[in-house]
């Protein structure tokens, strides 16, 4: 390997090393108050712990399935596995869009459990369904086509069925918690909360800034391929939200021992109008 191939791998990796910490510490986190909870408040908290476990093995696999695309300069991750021919590069886009579909589904579910008290609306019901679409969509090409068994085309273009349902359904979700989180600091008494409905509020916005910069990347990579380079800001944006989740969501939620068993009766409540 020359040096600008070297340099490319280490940068990458202390980018990228930076990002699963941050997530890392955020599901374990997550994980010690979840243990502590109980009711709605341990739902909420089940999902923020579990997203970033599925969020680390994606992004982890992805950053190593690049390292070989840059140092072996297969556009495909090529590597021999067990005997066969493994597209490491392949199975990783498609693995982390399954990834990142079941975040942001875990996100509608944290949702219906902090402002609806478990109870799904319809437009619930909407998002998940094309959330389970999404993910039936881009289940077939994720092992298949990694080991040349071409089920479905390899595509990551953003008018791909996969992509676009996953751009729809995670904007719905977004907006939503922004919305709701909005509505919900706006009425509660409790500084709390309303510490935690500012950060969701922040994290929803951070969460619509990456969705900008990653339809712009597949927008414009067909263009040239330099445009991926807007996968930098889609990461600081994620940056941004698990740093709000960490210390805006996880920290200040109390657990009965600081607060009292009396939490757990007095949840932020949206407008009932909102969607």
């Amino acid at each position: 390997m020359n040096s600008a191939t070297i340099m490319t791998i280490v940068s990458t990796w202390a980018l990228m090393l930076i990002w699963l910490v941050l997530v890392a510490v955020s599901g374990v986190l997550a994980f010690q108050k979840w243990e502590h909870l109980s009711g709605q408040p341990r739902k909420q908290m089940f999902y923020l712990w579990m997203g970033p476990v599925f969020v680390f093995i994606g992004d982890l696999l992805h950053t190593v399935a690049y390292t070989i695309n840059v140092a072996t300069g297969s556009p495909t991750g090529s590597i021999n596995l067990f005997g066969s021919e493994f597209e490491s590069q392949t199975f990783a886009y498609f693995f982390d869009g399954l990834i990142f579909m079941i975040y942001y589904a875990l996100w509608s579910l944290f949702i219906v459990a902090r402002y609806q008290q478990g109870q799904f609306k319809r437009y619930d019901k909407i998002t998940l369904g094309l959330a389970l679409l999404a993910m039936l969509c881009i289940l077939p090409g994720a092992v298949p086509n990694a080991f040349g068994i071409y089920t479905i085309d390899y595509d990551i273009s953003l008018w791909s069925p996969h992509m676009l349902l996953f751009v729809i359904f995670g904007l719905m979700t977004v907006v939503k918690l922004i919305r709701c989180s909005r509505s919900a600091r706006a009425q509660t008494l409790d500084p709390i909360h309303a510490v935690q409905e500012r950060a969701l509020n922040i994290i929803g916005v951070s969460f619509v800034f990456s969705f900008f910069f990653f339809t712009l990347t597949l927008g414009l990579i067909p263009v040239n391929p330099m445009f991926g380079m807007f996968m930098i800001p889609k990461t600081f944006a994620y940056m941004t939200a698990f740093f709000y989740i960490i210390k805006g969501v996880i920290q200040p939620m109390p657990v009965p021992v600081e607060l009292g068993a009396g939490y757990n009766r007095i949840q932020p409540r949206s407008d009932a109008s909102i969607i």
